[in-house]
């Protein structure tokens, strides 16, 4: 709700990290084009490629998306302009403009009355009523100098509209909040409002930390791992066996998709044990180039036990993976990652396959039975970020 907006894109219905990412490339692409019917021809695409069931019709659909996505991020990238240190100087005074962008087949009535009203820049009114402020809310906001307000034969802002709320009980979400007039459901904040904050700790603490993060796992809410005695004695023996070194790494992709009822060239959404749909195709084995990736030892021949951790995990954490920037030397780019863990509690084996939207990492060990059991510490150092599924 609300400024939780200004962190993350959300679209309704939509619970798979995967399309909710092709969903955000779709849209800041339309932010640079504003062409709706290429919108629309990415959006059918998602739908067929997902198989996704969404809500009314398409066309509503696709409008309530497109308009909603752009106008909250444009009003946002306005708030921050008008924010500006330097144009608060110049133009100290907004105006409430209604059908900014296009005029409504049925104009809400509250928006046309504040259509033209002056305040000041930083009055607690816009902390509520900035726009948009409801669904396909065409409504905008300007900023204005003192000339401009003379040219309005004004002497200084107007006085803010009293704030109404009435008692709201949101159907859907059975939620009941002190809903101002004029304003709809969970629309009542300022869009970009809570992006230009620094990152908190968690959602719930006030302790901010750096714009520049040192350690951006601190974005999510650390778990205490249990010792690595306790995981393994929930855990099962691995029934799968490894495979033959210096394979060809088709052959070790052609294994590890035959677990999941594949072969080469073939893709398939897969629910884990959580529910989280994850894309299983050959493209794990491959660079973005499309050529076989060079597969260390312990990796490809282990690649059956790497689809069982993946099946059927002892653990699977929540974390962010920091991978060198290679159009930014020095630089890395965080990725989203779901590590899937799973220990032998009868043999010194173990395997953890990592995976995110655009990447993928194999972690295996196996030691010779006579040696006792192996050192788990390599394992236990991923063990980090957020728990979200421990067996038993």
């Amino acid at each position: 709700m609300r400024g939780q907006h200004d962190r993350a894109l959300v679209v309704a219905g939509v619970t798979d990290q995967a399309m909710i990412e092709d969903f955000a490339t779709a849209i800041i692409a339309a932010t640079e084009t504003c062409d709706r019917r290429a919108f629309a021809t990415t959006f059918d695409s998602l739908v067929e490629k997902y198989g996704w069931s969404c809500n009314g019709g398409r066309e509503w659909r696709i409008a309530t998306i497109f308009e909603t996505s752009i106008r909250t991020s444009y009003m946002a990238g306005r708030l921050k302009q008008m924010r500006d240190p330097d144009v608060v100087k110049l133009m100290p005074y907004w105006m409430y403009r209604h059908a900014d962008t296009r005029v409504p087949k049925s104009p809400r009535l509250r928006h046309l009355a504040w259509d033209g009203l002056v305040l000041d820049w930083d009055d607690p009114w816009w902390d509520v009523h900035y726009p948009p402020n409801d669904w396909m809310c065409s409504c905008g906001v300007h900023a204005l100098s003192r000339g401009d307000l003379k040219r309005l034969d004004k002497t200084g802002p107007d006085s803010a509209p009293a704030i109404v709320r009435r008692r709201y009980t949101h159907e859907a979400s059975g939620e009941t909040v002190m809903q101002p007039d004029g304003v709809g459901f969970g629309w009542d904040y300022l869009p970009g409002k809570d992006w230009v904050r620094p990152f908190s700790r968690t959602m719930i603490e006030a302790e901010a930390l750096p714009q520049t993060l040192a350690d951006p796992l601190m974005l999510i809410d650390r778990t205490q791992a249990v010792p690595m005695a306790e995981m393994q004695a929930l855990a099962r023996p691995f029934t799968a066996t490894v495979m033959p070194p210096n394979l060809p790494p088709e052959e070790y992709a052609r294994a590890f998709l035959g677990e999941f009822g594949l072969d080469l060239g073939e893709t398939a959404i897969w629910d884990d044990i959580t529910g989280a749909r994850l894309l299983i195709s050959d493209d794990l084995f491959r660079e973005r180039s499309g050529a076989w990736k060079a597969i260390k030892r312990g990796h490809g021949d282990h690649a059956l036990l790497l689809a069982e951790a993946l099946r059927d995990p002892d653990e699977i954490w929540v974390a962010l993976r920091a991978v060198p920037d290679p159009e930014r030397p020095g630089a890395f780019i965080y990725h989203l990652v779901r590590r899937y863990i799973r220990v032998d509690p009868e043999r010194p084996v173990f395997a953890l396959f990592e995976l995110g939207r655009r990447i993928w990492f194999p972690l295996t060990g196996y030691g010779p039975l006579d040696r006792g059991q192996p050192d788990f510490a390599c394992l236990d150092r991923q063990r980090s970020g957020l728990l979200i599924w421990q067996r038993g």
